[in-house]
């Protein structure tokens, strides 16, 4: 089962050793290996060595980048009208994307975030329903 991941859940690392494990199919965008890669460049300050290590932690746990593409966009555009202020969820809504893409669902620690999608857990509750 393909899975798109927030950002938000790489700071949970018994969640990540158990996605490791398991057989669910982890996939980011190039907008939450961005942000991502930004976060952890900011804390360690060296972008070289964060590069390292973020590149390191998706190959460990088997987390494929996907392209932000025209199609992430056109459902972007479409999911954001009458919702949510643009201009202040504009990343959230551009990860949420490939989840409708692919018809996975999107894993967060702030699910609220993602009200628009038909399939949103936290790590924990994603763990416990499809624990193998």
């Amino acid at each position: 089962m393909k899975v798109v991941l927030d950002t938000n859940v790489f700071n949970d690392w018994k969640f990540l050793e158990w996605l490791k494990e398991s057989n669910a199919e982890p996939l980011i965008n190039t907008v939450t290996y961005s942000e991502y890669l930004y976060h952890i460049a900011k804390k360690i300050g060296n972008f070289e060595i964060a590069l390292d290590n973020f590149e390191t932690l998706l190959w460990a746990v088997g987390i494929q980048v996907v392209s932000f593409d025209v199609e992430s966009a056109r459902i972007v555009a479409q999911n954001v009208l009458g919702r949510w202020d643009f201009s202040k969820n504009a990343r959230d809504y551009m990860i949420g994307s490939l989840a409708i893409k692919l018809n996975a669902p999107l894993l967060t620690r702030n699910k609220k975030h993602f009200e628009w999608l038909p399939e949103v857990y936290t790590p924990a509750e994603f763990m416990e329903k499809f624990g193998e």
